[in-house]
């Protein structure tokens, strides 16, 4: 009866939310409902709508981490949205409905691309555009840890994005952005051909990708670390491991004779913190454009 009364009041906040479109100014929040696969798994999408935003304002997703608080993601945000003419989203992906191979793998070793979650993204950003009546057709997408290894699972797999630059933050695992020999680790944690051929790869390395990683990020007995044998193949740490992951798509890149859009780009001093990665994400995006 509990679990009935919260989903019931969630779905009259929603109602009374895009009633009137999203209130600026303000942080809010509504429930969000895709359709198909996750017809049945609505999610609680924090959102902040500056002031400045009118229908030229642009969309910034931003994905949680492990402790699946998107409103604590929305809240880092906040600072840059007025100057910038945001409006911020930050779907929550909850543990109940959303596990790990759903959230942080994004649902990609299901071969059905219609169970991968980052569908539920594009989706979102339709919804908002629409109800919003905005002029954007694309988005910003930032993600630090857990929402890290989806933001980067995203841009290398998904068809089409619609993302004009993501920033994978301190990802504590990754799907290698090459194709495995005969003793090496299969997909997810490295490309299956079949879902990526070398064609399809040299357009997923067109893409505008940010690996952000924190210098201090070194910890190698973290809980929330990934310690299957997959993700310590990758580095003993999380800094390791993502660059890695950057080293390859250059090897890989060059071995296609194709360009790497792609950066990395290191934080001094800073760890595991969403916060400050957060800001160092919004420098590269908004100060270092001007």
């Amino acid at each position: 009866m509990k679990k009935t009364a919260l989903f019931c009041a969630l779905l009259l906040q929603a109602c009374m939310v895009w009633a009137g479109g999203l209130v600026a100014g303000a942080p809010g929040s509504f429930v969000f409902t895709d359709k198909g696969y996750f017809a049945d798994k609505p999610i609680t999408v924090h959102y902040y709508k500056a002031r400045s935003a009118g229908p030229d304002a642009r969309v910034m997703m931003v994905i949680h981490g492990a402790e699946r608080q998107g409103s604590r993601m929305r809240d880092n945000w906040m600072p840059f949205a007025e100057k910038n003419k945001l409006i911020v989203l930050a779907p929550e992906f909850d543990e109940a409905r959303f596990s790990s191979r759903l959230f942080n793998m994004g649902g990609i070793e299901s071969r059905d691309r219609s169970q991968w979650s980052f569908q539920i993204i594009e989706d979102l950003f339709d919804f908002v555009r629409a109800d919003e009546g905005l002029s954007a057709s694309d988005y910003l997408l930032f993600g630090h840890s857990a929402g890290g290894q989806f933001v980067q699972r995203f841009m290398l797999l998904a068809d089409a994005p619609r993302v004009s630059v993501a920033v994978a933050a301190n990802a504590g695992s990754y799907t290698m952005p090459s194709y495995p020999g005969l003793m090496d680790d299969k997909f997810p944690y490295a490309l299956n051909e079949s879902i990526v051929g070398p064609e399809k790869l040299k357009q997923v390395f067109s893409r505008k990708l940010i690996v952000l990683l924190g210098e201090a990020d070194t910890q190698t007995d973290a809980a929330n670390l990934p310690k299957a044998r997959q993700a310590t193949a990758q580095g003993s740490n999380r800094f390791e491991r993502g660059s890695n992951f950057f080293a390859q798509a250059q090897a890989q890149a060059q071995k296609l004779g194709t360009p790497l859009a792609w950066e990395r780009v290191t934080v001094p001093g800073v760890g595991h913190d969403s916060r400050r990665m957060s800001q160092a994400a919004a420098r590269l995006l908004f100060e270092s454009a001007k």
